[in-house]
């Protein structure tokens, strides 16, 4: 646990820390175009600039990669032979059988993922034999 505690403050330390630093050059962009533009172009032009950096961002982020299209197509295709090791017939009638159950299931496997994944297969699998 304590490390997972140290990694949760160091994220937040990094996102705290960049985020001072940009404020702090964004000022210190805003100071230089105004001396040297004058108050309203100077303001125009930080703020044209700052538009311009935010929308490569976005871009950029949102762009889709043939990399995150493979990686997708990998996952599904992993998620599809896991499915298909179950029969069709047997799967519908376990979540008839017990729909709450398998809900809390996978939401109980879920966190258990998140937050110790070492843990997360034995926890399943008696989970998995209780609801059988």
């Amino acid at each position: 646990m304590p490390a997972i505690k140290f990694r949760v403050f160091a994220t937040i330390a990094g996102v705290l820390t960049g985020l001072g630093s940009f404020v702090l050059a964004c000022q210190a962009l805003t100071l230089a175009l105004v001396n040297g533009l004058g108050p309203v172009w100077g303001l125009t032009a930080a703020a044209a600039l700052l538009a311009l950096v935010a929308v490569a961002a976005f871009w950029s982020v949102l762009r889709p990669s043939e990399e995150m299209e493979a990686e997708t197509e990998d996952a599904k295709t992993a998620a599809a032979d896991m499915i298909s090791g179950l029969p069709a017939e047997a799967l519908s009638a376990l979540i008839r059988k017990h729909p709450l159950a398998l809900s809390v299931a996978a939401v109980t496997l879920g966190y258990t993922v998140i937050r110790e994944p070492g843990r997360a297969l034995r926890q399943a699998q008696s989970i998995l034999l209780g609801v059988l």
